[in-house]
């Protein structure tokens, strides 16, 4: 994180555990404040790899799981890394900006996902490098969230992975019931676009963000879930992470049997936990009267409410059945996209 973005925020009332912000001074009313409300949401827990280079596009073009063909400084994307086993080391948003693509992974994978990938580019004339503390990194929540950013800037993204260039600024909508924005930006621009939106938004800790990926059945892979599941299993097919065409990546081979010849026995599903209100740790077990491990934490995080929502990797044969996690119990809900059925 840039010093003077910490020192911004902090002058916003955020508060820090070394550069991880907890909060804007006030954890609970900040999580009751979406969707309903306008937000804005530090996301420098998000790492961010660049890539560069002439060979930049094949390079990546030959390990990830979408293909980077598609990806412009109009287009962004979702998609994952995955061992020769066809198990998904890290998830992705890939944007690209003035040439160069940025990779936002979880932070606590950005290491080892960059030393991987360097140890593949060879003789390719690609350069990654660790752009976390380049650029600025914020995003930006509202009903009329779209409408604010074209009086603002002129224009806004209108779908899912629309991106748009405004001067030192790219702005990346993401998938939510309500129109989101992820900013990448120059300090001095990123500033202003914070302060011009602030007027009408509430700055929050990142658990209301993460809300939203649950919301929208969008999986991030921590370090606590690396190599755990093969991208099926997470949806990643049913949410455009995943190209059956694009030709060959690590474990493109596993990835693409489990398409065309055989079926998954688990998929993805946005649970909620009623009167839970601890977000259970990555790879926590839910329970159905069948099987104590029907299903697994992917992400958690707290709901308006108070309560926990999750994805969890489930057996579908046990997702119709009573689930509980502990003493708790677990409700399926619906998702913003439809899911196969066994």
């Amino acid at each position: 994180m840039k010093p003077e973005w910490k020192n911004f925020l902090i002058d916003y009332g955020a508060e820090f555990e070394g550069d991880s912000l907890i909060s804007f001074g006030n954890p609970e009313r900040e999580r009751r404040i979406p969707p309903q409300g306008a937000i804005l949401c530090d996301l420098s827990h998000f790492g961010l790899i660049s890539v560069s280079g002439e060979d930049a596009t094949a390079f990546l073009q030959g390990q990830l799981t979408n293909d980077i063909n598609q990806v412009t400084d109009s287009l962004s994307q979702l998609s994952a890394y995955c061992t020769p086993k066809g198990r998904a080391l890290a998830t992705f948003f890939i944007t690209q900006r003035q040439g160069d693509y940025y990779l936002s992974l979880s932070r606590d994978l950005l290491e080892p996902i960059l030393k991987r990938l360097r140890m593949y580019v060879m003789r390719s004339k690609a350069v990654l490098e660790d752009a976390s503390a380049s650029l600025v990194h914020f995003g930006y929540a509202a009903p009329d969230g779209d409408k604010q950013l074209s009086e603002i800037l002129g224009k806004a993204p209108a779908n899912a992975y629309d991106t748009m260039q405004i001067g030192n600024l790219t702005i990346m909508r993401q998938p939510a019931p309500i129109p989101r924005f992820k900013i990448l930006g120059e300090l001095d621009e990123a500033c202003k676009l914070w302060e011009r939106l602030n007027v009408n938004a509430a700055c929050v800790g990142r658990s209301s963000w993460e809300y939203f990926n649950v919301m929208s059945g969008v999986p991030m892979v921590t370090l606590a879930s690396s190599e755990a599941w093969v991208p099926q299993m997470m949806n990643m097919h049913l949410i455009n992470g995943v190209s059956f065409t694009k030709g060959c990546f690590p474990g493109q081979e596993i990835v693409a049997r489990l398409k065309y010849l055989g079926k998954s026995k688990r998929q993805m599903y946005r649970v909620g936990i009623p009167h839970c209100v601890k977000p259970p740790a990555v790879g926590t077990h839910i329970a159905s009267d069948k099987d104590p491990e029907a299903g697994t934490i992917l992400n958690a995080t707290l709901n308006p409410d108070g309560y926990v929502e999750a994805l969890a990797v489930m057996k579908i044969a046990e997702a119709t059945n009573p689930l509980h996690l502990g003493e708790y119990v677990v409700n399926v809900l619906e998702l913003p996209y439809a899911l196969e059925v066994e």
